[in-house]
């Protein structure tokens, strides 16, 4: 049979030989704690996955067929930009910096990027790690420079140097005036795991007390009574029957005990609490020392998702809300360089083809920046509200809606009239329950209308009297 041995750093760790109190994250550290240690993922990758995993809201107002969104998105997925969000937000993190870079095949990394020549044929794009840039994201620690504390303007990857307008470089955190970072090499942000190495000890060392208590759970012990000090041969095999038979045993069969035998499992209830109650108040330290709330660290569901509504379930999404501005930077890079992939000179042709009367004998320059200008992309939100409490609130503001429409058209011209109603329109158009069966009406001729006029009452009949 095959025997688990732990990794090498994850072995140190866990005789305590390694990690002290205010020991500093090393870049090997760092690599091996992500890798191998059990809540490693979960404080590198947790917070990035949750934060994307909603597609991000792109709108443009003035878009025939929704085509150039829907090229832009296009673009978006053949890229994996998404991913590669993810990836250089794992690696800054784990590390504490991390760089992305665009190159293309038709030109080398240290010229600038030219913007308006990328086909997507020809990118790549490439996430570096702190030893990947070594030496060259040293944060500035002349208090006197105007780039103190930031970064070098050329990323320089193995000894190759790439354009500023080729690479985003971030930090996790604010660097320290000389706080040399191990995981970095360099003065920068600082791991995630800087905070919280002891406590990832502790969590380790309780993992022989799981796997010792996971091998005695199943322990059955017999209690019999001796008859004497010396057991006779048939008393032996006797003994040793009945202990296969209760090892044998299973549901469905029925098995024979003396009056006075017992048979119990053994009573670990002592070691399960104290193994819970330690390793919870580890998983706490790691969370108060990360950034992670504990209820993501042990992933404790809510009630139901993000829209329970409970203290805790809004205390997460508004850390996620943080996590997401940290992303913003990322997003807003990247959305420049597939603008420009999606939104090429060929696919202006085609629209200029298809609709002529929009493009309206504007360049192609033009046109971009008319796009790139209008074009909007927003987080959807986290905390989504339940269909029933959703669909009573739609309905009161219906009802309103109504009892105000009602008061103010009581007496009013038409004009004014159609107003009101485009105003009723538009409230119900933007409600949930409807939007898929929109409201629509011709306001012009409605502001024209004039109803028939009623009929004058009819004489009536002679009587003949």
């Amino acid at each position: 049979m095959a025997e688990i041995v732990l990794n090498s750093d994850m072995l140190e760790m866990l005789g305590g030989q390694k990690i002290q109190a205010g020991d500093n994250a090393s870049y090997e550290l760092c690599k091996a704690l992500w890798e191998y240690h059990p809540l490693g993922g979960k404080l590198v990758e947790k917070p990035v996955n949750l934060a994307l995993f909603k597609r991000r809201q792109c709108v443009l107002e003035d878009d025939p067929g929704n085509r150039i969104i829907t090229h832009f998105e296009d673009a978006w997925t053949r890229l994996e930009i998404t991913q590669k969000i993810k990836n250089l937000h794992y690696t800054v993190r784990c590390y504490g910096a991390a760089a992305i870079g665009i190159g293309d095949l038709k030109s080398k990394t240290d010229q600038p990027l030219d913007l308006w020549k990328l086909q997507e044929s020809d990118l790549y794009i490439n996430v570096f790690d702190p030893l990947n840039t070594a030496g060259s994201m040293i944060a500035n620690q002349d208090p006197n420079s105007p780039e103190f504390q930031a970064p070098k303007k050329v990323t320089t990857i193995q000894g190759v140097a790439w354009d500023p307008s080729r690479t985003l470089r971030l930090f996790n955190g604010s660097p320290i005036y000389l706080s040399f970072q191990n995981s970095t090499f360099g003065y920068t942000g600082r791991s995630v795991f800087q905070r919280v190495l002891y406590p990832m000890q502790s969590y380790l060392k309780t993992m022989p007390v799981n796997d010792m208590v996971a091998e005695k759970a199943g322990l059955l012990i017999i209690k019999q009574v001796q008859n004497s000090s010396t057991v006779s041969g048939l008393m032996g095999f006797a003994s040793r029957r009945k202990r296969e038979m209760t090892k044998s045993a299973i549901t469905g069969n029925v098995m024979t005990i003396g009056q006075q035998d017992a048979v119990e499992s053994l009573n670990l209830q002592n070691v399960d609490d104290a193994l819970k109650g330690a390793r919870e108040n580890i998983i706490a330290d790691i969370a108060a020392g990360s950034d992670i709330p504990a209820n993501l660290i042990k992933d404790e569901a809510f009630a139901l998702g993000f829209s329970d509504g409970t203290e805790d379930a809004k205390s997460v999404a508004q850390y996620i809300d943080g996590v997401r501005q940290t992303i913003d930077s990322t997003i807003e890079f990247f959305e420049n360089i597939v603008q420009h992939v999606a939104w090429d000179e060929s696919f202006y042709e085609v629209m200029a083809a298809e609709y002529p009367e929009y493009i309206a004998g504007r360049s192609y320059k033009e046109m971009f920046y008319v796009w790139q200008r209008d074009f909007v992309s927003t987080w959807p939100p986290l905390l989504e509200e339940p269909k029933k409490d959703k669909q009573e609130g739609e309905a009161k503001v219906i009802d309103q809606v109504t009892k105000l429409f009602t008061a103010i058209t009581a007496r009013i011209d038409p004009e004014n009239y159609a107003i009101a109603v485009q105003w009723m329109a538009d409230i119900a158009n933007s409600l949930e329950s409807i939007k898929n069966t929109p409201l629509l009406i011709d306001f012009d001729a409605l502001a024209a209308y004039e109803p028939p006029a009623e009929p004058q009452g009819m004489p009536e009949a002679d009587s003949g009297e």
